[in-house]
């Protein structure tokens, strides 16, 4: 049992005890602890039934849908011919899944479950008329733009025994390891953003906001669930996991409260001694902050809000180094299989447009570059076509292999002219004003800062070239340096490419070597942003080759076939 259900059972217990054992006498005092450690039982028993029930119905429904799946399966497989052993088998056990949910989740959860079904039966090919109908009483349209369920490699990706670590650490956002990876949007997301990190679903803190106002006169309780939020950070095998055992033993604390030397002050400081033991640095201060204030009223509630930062940062770690390894191990497979034949059912006529450029560029200066070598070079050169795109690439214009990273493209593109204006007009201000390096590093932020907000425009571009550089005359040479014909933007664009394409599948774009051929470049002044560019890139145009190698290859069989 929870430990905070038990510890609200035994102080209840305990001063019913109490309670009971004045018979001949009425003490006020003793009904009103009594009454308020029934209500924070009521509470603790609540809260660990809601959290414990909505654990289980989330797992009943992934159930539920693996069933479904299961039919839709065998149904495929036999036609309907044979199977009515298995049709018997999974509509009694869906019927009574569906009864469980109902029962602990209500008629919402069990609606939400056959909704779920109806959108999953949507996306199968070519699905056969079922024995095995819906429960729900709305009938389910196939899908004009149906994709096939890649089942064998969804079921190796869930059978890999990492795949129940990955279930432990997204539970916290709602997820489950086959929802992130069906999801394509999520799934791409986290594996090539290695800043972006999922939120963190609410219910948990609160229902303990909530706990904590219902108790927050009982120092017991509370002391009791925090040391339950620490366990979730701290691990056994941590050294300070046994002195927070030792001190918050609820017989110890229980004794201490007793005999009125319960020091909560002391407690608290320990624990943010052991948060700052294990807290990323970017924590300190406000553990610093929280020490000064440790004999505060409201201090509790911060430190229940810094531990759930810590649980964050935590899961944030988790995500990093057991979410998106797993992810990057099975998405290959799993959308390619996914994609197969969409990809196959496309006209290869109308798709080489894209790579036909690339390849005929590529061929006439690497003639002797060998096949394998060559398939991949021209992807990568028409890769940075759509790139450095002079117009936004729009969703009609994107190749189908890379329609899920349209708007990743765009970015890209974006950020590309960014970078390319701050180093041509730094270059621009530092020749006129004949700046020295010191003082063309301390222009750059500006300008970048300019060009990177969200209502720029020519006018504020000049303006602020103007202030850096002091000069009013800069304004026809800003306008005519951004121009579609300068010189001096085009070089430097056609420079940063080569760079670039040199650089992909080399991993480490932060040597000298790199830094030197940007500063010939007029670009080492962004030099951190371009590197964090290039790593983008790289990591995008990669994982698309991986699972498009073959359709890639196909089409360029076709170019010079």
């Amino acid at each position: 049992m929870d430990a905070m259900v038990k510890s609200a059972a035994e102080t209840m217990t305990k001063t019913f005890e109490e309670l009971s054992s004045l018979l001949h006498e009425v003490s006020w005092q003793k009904q009103h602890v009594f009454v308020v450690s029934f209500k924070a039982f009521n509470v603790a028993l609540d809260v660990w039934k809601e959290s414990d029930s909505q654990q289980l119905v989330s797992s009943m429904e992934r159930h539920y849908l693996e069933l479904d799946r299961l039919w839709q399966t065998v149904q495929r497989q036999t036609s309907g011919d044979g199977d009515e052993e298995w049709r018997v088998g999974i509509q009694n056990q869906r019927h009574d899944l569906l009864k469980k949910i109902r029962v602990l989740g209500g008629n919402k959860a069990a609606n939400s479950a056959v909704q779920k079904q109806h959108k999953v039966r949507t996306t199968y090919e070519n699905p056969q008329p079922s024995t095995t109908p819906s429960l729900g009483s709305a009938q389910v349209m196939p899908s004009s733009e149906t994709v096939k369920q890649p089942l064998g490699h969804l079921t190796k990706a869930i059978l890999d025994p990492v795949s129940q670590d990955v279930d432990n650490i997204l539970v916290s956002y709602n997820l489950t390891a086959s929802a992130a990876l069906e999801n394509a949007k999520i799934a791409h997301e986290l594996i090539l953003d290695p800043e972006i990190h999922l939120k963190i679903d609410p219910t948990r803190e609160k229902l303990t906001d909530s706990f904590l106002e219902h108790v927050k006169h009982d120092t017991r309780l509370v002391m009791q669930k925090l040391y339950a939020e620490m366990c979730t950070v701290i691990p056994p095998s941590n050294p300070m996991r046994k002195l927070l055992d030792t001190e918050f033993d609820t017989q110890w604390i229980e004794s201490q409260h007793e005999n009125h030397v319960l020091d909560v002050p002391s407690k608290l400081r320990l624990v943010l001694r052991v948060i700052r033991s294990v807290c990323a640095p970017m924590r300190d201060e406000a553990v610093d902050k929280l020490v000064e204030q440790v004999d505060s009223v409201d201090v509790l509630r911060d430190i229940f809000v810094l531990v759930r930062q810590l649980q964050a940062d935590v899961l944030n770690y988790q995500l990093d180094t057991v979410v998106r390894p797993w992810l990057r191990k099975h998405a290959v497979a799993y959308e390619r299989e996914k994609m197969a034949h969409m990809l196959e059912s496309q006209d290869v006529e109308l798709t080489t447009a894209w790579m036909q450029n690339a390849a005929t560029r590529v061929h006439a200066e690497q003639p002797l570059l060998p096949r394998g070598d060559f398939a991949k070079q021209v992807f990568r050169e028409a890769f940075l076509d759509l790139c450095f795109a002079p117009t936004a690439v729009e969703v009609q214009n994107v190749p189908i292999t890379l329609a899920l990273d349209q708007a990743r493209i765009q970015e890209l593109q974006n950020e590309i002219q960014v970078l390319l204006s701050t180093g041509v007009l730094c270059a621009l201000v530092k020749g006129a004003c004949k700046m020295n390096d010191t003082e063309h590093l301390a222009i750059a932020p500006k300008i970048l800062a300019c060009l990177q907000s969200n209502d720029v425009t020519m006018d504020r571009v000049v303006e602020t070239v103007v202030e850096v550089s002091g000069k009013h005359s800069m304004d026809q040479l800003v306008r005519k340096t951004l121009s579609k014909d300068s010189l001096a933007y085009r070089a430097m664009e056609n420079g940063l490419r080569k760079l670039i394409i040199a650089q992909l599948g080399k991993k480490d774009y932060l040597n000298s070597q790199f830094k030197a051929e940007l500063t010939q470049l007029s670009l080492s002044i962004v030099h951190t942003n371009i590197c964090s560019l290039v790593g983008r890139i790289d990591r995008l145009s990669e994982f698309n080759w991986q699972v498009h190698v073959q359709w890639y290859a196909k089409i360029n069989r076709f170019i010079f076939n």
